[in-house]
């Protein structure tokens, strides 16, 4: 009987480990391991750097005359701040099309808005482009309760490029500060694709960790919103009455669940 006992669990140890490697629990890890990737749009009026800035971030080459026609995707593996991230750089052309631009806005995960600080025209399209970027997020969070962009929403940053060409320059850095904080971006910089790769670099690094930031945080965020604005908390006799029953604002409830996270 006992030798009978061992060979039924060896038999049953056997199966388990062919189990373990059988082809489709191994395919199933393997998409579970896989992470979505970080998507970024470039946007803002042509002629203003955003294929030099995708070009530069991807090979770190500057290469200054593009397309102005041509929109395309790019794909690269980057590490981030001790994360393996496949980033998405999704380089726009003519953004005159609202339909267009919209799908673009969609599609991504942060947000580039670039001008160029030698044409005021291109700094003033950041606002019109932003305009659309926080129309579409309330409208997603009246259908889904996501937060709106800004400070725990999607990150969106304001980039003001050529801040090399001294004697043409016709937006200040002040002016893009401002206009950064009047627009609630994320981040403002001021660059030159052309001169620093560093710079370059820095706008996505951030722009990631801003990400992962408030994702992490989006299930907590999300529960809070869900909260009912009252709580009512019965005493330990049991007695339902107004009496002897405390209530609660939803704001200590909040102030409690930020000191937990």
């Amino acid at each position: 009987m006992r030798n009978d006992g061992l060979r039924y669990q060896l038999e049953k140890l056997k199966e388990n480990m062919r189990n373990m490697s059988s082809p489709n629990l191994l395919r199933k890890i393997s998409m579970s391991s896989k992470q979505r990737p970080f998507r970024v749009v470039i946007l803002g009026q042509n002629g203003v750097g955003k294929s030099a800035l995708t070009v530069r971030f991807l090979t770190r080459r500057f290469i200054g005359e593009y397309d102005p026609n041509l929109e395309k995707t790019y794909s690269c593996n980057k590490c981030i701040d001790g994360d393996n991230v496949t980033i998405e750089v999704l380089d726009t052309a003519i953004q005159g099309e609202k339909n267009k631009t919209e799908e673009n806005i969609k599609w991504a995960d942060a947000y580039v808005l670039m001008y160029s600080v030698t044409d005021s025209c291109s700094f003033n399209e950041c606002s019109r482009i932003k305009f659309l970027i926080n129309s579409y997020c309330k409208r997603v969070r009246k259908m889904s309760m996501a937060m709106d962009s800004g400070p725990q929403g999607a990150p969106c940053v304001l980039v003001g490029n050529q801040n090399d060409r001294l004697h043409d320059r016709m937006v200040t850095e002040e002016e893009g500060k401002s206009r950064a904080v009047e627009l609630g971006c994320s981040a403002f910089y001021e660059i030159s694709v052309r001169e620093s790769v560093d710079s370059v670099f820095k706008i996505f690094e951030d722009m990631y960790i801003y990400h992962r930031k408030t994702k992490k945080s989006k299930p907590f965020l999300y529960k809070q919103q869900s909260m009912p604005s009252i709580v009512l908390e019965q005493t330990d006799s049991g007695d339902s009455s107004e009496g002897e029953s405390r209530v609660r604002g939803l704001s200590r409830r909040r102030q409690a669940l930020y000191t937990i996270s």
